[in-house]
C-alpha cells in the first residue's frame, strides 16, 4: 500500500514539475493597443455609458430568448 501511494505522489511531483515550465508569463497578447482615439473615447461620458447600456440590453435579449425557448419546449411547464 504504501508503494503505490509513494508511486502516485512521485508521479503527481514530476507531471507538476514539468506542468510548470509551460506556464507563458508572455502577458503581450492581452495588452490593449493605447492610441488617441481610444483615450478619447474612454474619457467619453456618452460612449462609455452607451458601451454599459448595450451590455445591458445584449444580456437581456438573451434572458429573453432563453425565457422563451423554455416557455415553448414541451418538457418544461410553466405556473403562472
Amino acid at each position: 500500500m504504501k508503494k503505490i501511494f509513494l508511486l502516485l505522489l512521485l508521479a503527481l511531483v514530476i507531471f507538476g514539475a514539468e506542468s510548470e515550465g509551460e506556464h507563458c508569463s508572455d502577458l503581450s497578447a492581452f495588452e490593449k493597443k493605447v492610441s488617441l482615439l481610444n483615450e478619447e473615447a474612454s474619457k467619453n461620458p456618452q460612449i462609455t455609458c452607451r458601451i454599459v447600456c448595450d451590455k445591458k440590453i445584449y444580456k437581456e435579449q438573451k434572458i429573453a430568448e432563453a425565457i422563451s425557448f423554455y416557455k415553448n419546449s414541451k418538457e418544461y411547464g410553466f405556473v403562472k
